[in-house]
């Protein structure tokens, strides 16, 4: 066992860590949802029809969240996790003094295990394209953005509890992410 400054500095370490995997989570979330409400809702070749690839895409894109989420909530042994750092952080209850309740500390361990449960609830694979529409898909979008916004909330109270500071995990662009859609660089192959 670490004495509390050493679990304090790799709490901080891992914490952080964390909140770059969350902030990569939650910007590619957010330019996934830029996609949809910019670009395919404004298109009625793209709204109002089936679209392989546009079917391709949102599976992609669930998969790829599902896993990476999972691998945050349930990692392997070696991994960073928040159920890990929760786990070990029990341990020193003095941290948690006058900041947090025994109640509210064991509702947020549930909280993370519940989000594990309601994820594989919905993590079916969906090769068909039927299985790919974004009615098909809501339930597991759901779900997604329940666990991420519930990590994101919980990294950065934590990081707040064991280190006095502040985590940034918000959102941000350098650029307009969807500018490559602002210009004609689809060409037909007929044109060429």
């Amino acid at each position: 066992m670490w004495s509390e400054k050493q679990f304090r500095e790799r709490a901080r370490s891992e914490l952080r860590s964390l909140g770059d995997h969350l902030k990569a989570l939650a910007t590619d979330r957010d330019v996934y949802r830029k996609l949809e409400r910019d670009i395919v809702a404004h298109n009625p070749q793209l709204n109002n029809g089936r679209n392989p690839f546009l079917d391709m895409l949102r599976g992609c894109y669930v998969e790829a969240m599902t896993s990476r989420v999972l691998r945050l909530l349930e990692p392997a042994d070696t991994d960073i996790s928040l159920p890990g750092i929760l786990e070990q952080l029990s341990s020193y209850p003095e941290l948690l003094h006058g900041k947090l309740g025994e109640r509210e500390f064991a509702e947020d361990r549930r909280g993370l295990q519940q989000a594990v449960v309601s994820i594989k609830r919905v993590m079916v694979p969906r090769a068909a394209h039927h299985e790919r529409t974004l009615a098909t898909l809501a339930s597991a979008h759901r779900e997604l953005d329940v666990a991420i916004d519930l990590l994101i909330s919980q990294v950065k109270t934590y990081y707040w509890l064991i280190t006095d500071g502040y985590l940034d995990v918000e959102v941000s662009h350098a650029n307009d992410p969807l500018a490559v859609f602002q210009s004609a660089w689809a060409v037909p192959a007929l044109a060429r």
